[in-house]
């Protein structure tokens, strides 16, 4: 039996609220603000390359969805990240905005490689939609992306500004997040809870926000593991990856 709608949302969000990913190590350095500049640029690079592949995730979910309320949404979100239609203002050049502040150049942060663990992310993003369905997948973007975004963010912000004084126009994508993000989260419940009708959508729902959270972990234990790579080093972050 399919729970009520408000049932089915609290259950979705107590996995993501639950999940062993807020008791990572490196958020916790977040939280205390005990991060370094060279944890923040390697943060940022990593978190570069998954957010700019973040439309091309959107347009798998929505190649893959027939239902026409389902696309409004999904567009209007990707035209959100697009800037939209300000390229100045997409979503991708506000966070060069960022890389750039941290002494990263444009030139220089698309040469430096995307570690394995972004990639698993990306591509578990990129698949759900052939693994599970539009559906599932706009669950996984809702409540383990969107609707986590802004808890998260707040986190992370909180380890950059203590890590580096940075002109507070350099951090406007996390800001833009911070604020933003829940209205897409809620735009999307609203889309995808009334369509959950059997139990096998509700089962798949659950596993793509459950895998989607777990590649999270995985990512930030990529940053852990380059971070840790860099201290065993003299040589600086960019300088070893470039």
């Amino acid at each position: 039996m399919i729970q009520t709608s408000s049932l089915l949302i609290n259950s979705f969000r107590e996995i993501t609220v639950n999940h062993p990913l807020w008791s990572h190590e490196f958020l916790i350095r977040c939280r205390a603000g005990n991060l370094f500049l060279p944890d923040v640029q390697v943060l940022a690079v990593q978190m570069y390359k998954f957010s700019k592949e973040f439309n091309r995730i959107l347009a798998s979910i929505l190649s893959c969805c027939e239902d026409e309320s389902s696309q409004l949404v999904i567009l209007e979100n990707l035209f959100d990240e697009m800037g939209q239609g300000d390229i100045t203002q997409s979503h991708p050049e506000l966070f060069r905005q960022f890389t750039r502040a941290l002494g990263i150049d444009d030139v220089t942060l698309a040469a430096l490689p995307t570690a394995p663990e972004t990639s698993a992310l990306i591509e578990t993003y990129l698949q759900m939609p052939h693994k599970y369905g539009y559906l599932a997948a706009l669950g996984a973007v809702c409540y383990a992306s969107e609707g986590i975004v802004s808890s998260l963010y707040t986190q992370l912000y909180k380890g950059i500004v203590g890590a580096a004084p940075l002109p507070k126009e350099s951090l406007i994508f996390f800001e833009v997040h911070i604020d933003v993000d829940d209205s897409h989260a809620a735009k999307l419940a609203a889309v995808i809870e009334p369509r959950i009708t059997m139990n096998e959508e509700d089962i798949k729902v659950r596993l793509a926000i459950v895998e989607a959270m777990d590649a999270r972990v995985q990512f930030f234990n990529g940053i852990q593991r380059q971070i840790s790579k860099y201290n065993l080093s003299a040589d600086s972050w960019i300088f070893m990856n470039s």
